[in-house]
């Protein structure tokens, strides 16, 4: 009899085994489609999240070429007016040289009045 309750309690280990590989079996599919489908969730969030930030950098590259351009204009702009500064300052030079070296002695620092020049 004690054959025979070896030879049962083996048998019911072994179903129990059966049993358990079967539902751990189950519980591993279960987590590999599982597994699988968060895999093609999160690919796709990443892939949308990509072309949004995609699209956000094509936008500010648009924007930065355009001030770019601007920013080149404006530089062009300061040096004209840098030359248009420095001709000015020229010209005041030498309408004080040709007032110090003329015989008037008008009073005006603009020399509006002045005749003789």
């Amino acid at each position: 009899m004690d054959k025979e309750e070896s030879s049962a309690d083996l048998i019911s280990s072994e179903n129990k085994l059966e049993v358990f590989l079967m539902t751990k079996g189950e519980s591993e599919s279960s987590q590999v489609s599982t597994t699988s489908s968060n895999k093609c969730e999160s690919y796709f969030q990443l892939l949308d999240a990509f072309q949004e930030i995609h699209e956000e950098a094509k936008r500010l590259t648009f924007s930065n070429n355009r001030l770019k351009c601007e920013n080149n204009k404006l530089k062009m702009r300061i040096t004209i007016l840098e030359k248009d500064l420095n001709q000015s300052k020229a010209d005041l030079e030498n309408s004080e040289l040709i007032y110090e070296k003329s015989s008037c002695k008008c009073d005006s620092s603009f020399y509006k009045n002045c005749k003789s020049l």
